[in-house]
């Protein structure tokens, strides 16, 4: 077993994260939050208000955010200290990871997350080399786990979920290479 070699993290390191945002006029404003542990079990999930005179797109047809979702929901403020305290000495888990951090203002070093978005083997298995170019979570959800997301829209648990178990299907791998110093994660906008 290669793992004898290594000291993988903890199963209980590892927490994937999913948001879901609006457009608004500031760009897009974080709406709705998802975070499971490496079971699936939800860690935390929360709508988060947004002004609606500034939305301009709930992006229902994707994201499910309806106006209504959003009224008496807590402020992003109040909903940032809670997913900072989360993640705080977690290994995070995502898809397009970068796209939800920068968002929630989250700056974490690049031995602390997982994307599976960017892991190069992921890429492959669904025919995309080209950086910049990222497989769809739903893509990369069909070819490892045989199943089929965001059929109709988007819900960051279900998306939380999906990423964590692709990840756990290549997490010795993943850890490995990263351990090794391999150039296994491409695409890293900066």
């Amino acid at each position: 077993m290669i793992t004898s070699k290594y000291k993988l993290p903890n199963l209980d390191e590892y927490l994937a994260i999913d948001c879901e945002f609006v457009g608004s006029k500031r760009g897009n404003e974080l709406a709705k939050v998802g975070i499971v542990n490496y079971q699936g079990s939800i860690i935390f999930e929360s709508f988060v208000y947004v002004n609606p005179r500034n939305v301009i797109d709930y992006r229902t047809s994707k994201s499910r955010i309806r106006a209504k979702d959003l009224e008496g929901a807590p402020t992003y403020e109040k909903v940032i200290i809670i997913i900072k305290d989360i993640l705080k000495n977690k290994i995070i888990i995502g898809h397009t990871l970068f796209n939800d951090l920068n968002v929630i203002g989250y700056k974490i070093s690049y031995d602390s997350f997982r994307d599976t978005a960017l892991y190069i083997p992921l890429r492959r298995k669904v025919g995309i080399n080209k950086e910049g170019i990222y497989p769809s979570l739903s893509n990369l959800s069909k070819k490892n786990l045989g199943i089929d997301i965001q059929q109709n829209e988007h819900d960051p648990i279900e998306d939380a979920r999906s990423t964590m178990a692709i990840f756990m299907k290549v997490r010795e791998n993943y850890e490995i290479d990263l351990i090794q110093n391999k150039d296994c994660i491409s695409g890293i906008p900066s």
